[in-house]
């Protein structure tokens, strides 16, 4: 009769060997687990943007920074009674903006303000100096976003800058190129929005200017 052999191992080693294939499973499933919620997490933001990414302010202008200072809500006001015959005589229209000195320290001025082309006048009426954390405004902007009803801010100053002379493609609805010149920050050149009031449509020539013959209506 054959007598079958056994190799008996030792029950310590068998132990050692149970704990560590019972801690290898555990990685395993742990690392899945967290693929998989890793995946599910990518997956669920592919494709959407932040609430506040594409928010735009609810102004009509524009804004640039000029160093510390930033200019904001840069337009030209349409007129108070509605009529389009100031942009056809080239004025006077009102500018308005809002200029805030961001710098703890330093005041600048500014020094002019000019069309991009050189053509037209813009004559600024009032203080033009920005102290440290200051602001300047000038006019009123469009849409009633502020009234002779609110309080003073003691640290802005109210300017009032009118423009004559003004090309023909200062037309509502269109852009102008304007530069801002400053004492300190220096000259910044920026695309000013007309405003086309409560009810003019858009339009993409010049106001009071015929379209070339030839041209699709």
């Amino acid at each position: 009769m054959s007598v079958q052999k056994v190799s008996a191992q030792p029950t310590g080693s068998r132990s050692l060997r149970n704990v560590r294939r019972s801690r290898f499973v555990s990685a395993v499933a742990a690392a899945t687990i967290a693929s998989g919620l890793l995946i599910g997490t990518t997956a669920c933001g592919a494709g959407q943007i932040a609430q506040t990414a594409d928010q735009a302010p609810a102004i009509n202008g524009n804004e640039i920074d000029a160093g510390p200072l930033a200019l904001r809500d840069v337009h030209i006001v349409f007129p108070k009674d509605g009529s389009t015959q100031a942009f056809v005589d080239g004025g006077p229209l009102e500018m308005a903006f809002l200029i805030s000195n961001g710098s703890p320290d330093t005041t600048d001025t500014l020094e002019g303000i000019s069309f991009a082309d050189g053509s037209g006048q813009v004559e600024i009426e009032g203080r033009r100096t920005i102290g440290p954390n200051q602001s300047l405004r000038a006019g009123e902007p469009a849409l009633l976003l502020t009234t002779s009803n609110e309080p003073t801010d003691p640290s802005e100053e109210r300017i009032t800058v009118t423009v004559t002379g003004a090309p023909p493609s200062l037309t509502p609805g269109l852009t102008v190129p304007m530069v801002f010149d400053f004492e300190k920050a220096g000259e910044t050149t920026i695309s000013v929005p007309v405003d086309a009031g409560a009810i003019l449509p858009r339009q993409d020539h010049p106001r009071g200017v015929e379209e070339a013959e030839g041209e699709a209506h």
